[in-house]
């Protein structure tokens, strides 16, 4: 009896494991496609001088970045060249904006920079 039990447990973790890597793999990609759209946004406002709330995209990317974090490993997202791209833009954007002496809300850009450096540089600059 307790052979038949002990196989039980060991078939229902094996499933409970395949569902958890299926849905991983199902999820990684839609997660990278919506950072990547979210990039795409931003680097719109940064083209087109739109205002940008640095607090409000920061919550906001830092969301989708753990996402992808979570649905992906390292080397899908550090091989993905758009979103490589995305960040590299982006992160220049950030920079420009820093070196303006009447930026308003520095702290909030302060943080926002750090988010999208510290991301930048795990997945992109090693």
């Amino acid at each position: 009896m307790l052979p038949q039990i002990l196989l039980i447990v060991g078939l229902t973790g094996l499933l409970i494991l395949l569902a958890n890597t299926c849905l991983k793999f199902t999820k990684g990609p839609l997660d990278t496609a919506n950072l990547k759209k979210r990039l795409g946004l931003l680097q719109l406002k940064f083209l087109t001088a739109a205002l940008i709330n640095p607090e409000a995209e920061r919550r906001e990317i830092e969301m989708l970045q753990n996402k992808i974090k979570t649905s992906s490993n390292q080397l899908s997202i550090s091989s993905d060249k758009d979103l490589r791209q995305l960040f590299a833009s982006n992160c220049k954007y950030i920079q420009s904006e820093m070196a303006d002496v009447n930026l308003l809300e520095r702290s909030s850009w302060l943080k926002f920079r750090e988010l999208m450096f510290s991301f930048d540089e795990f997945y992109f600059r090693n």
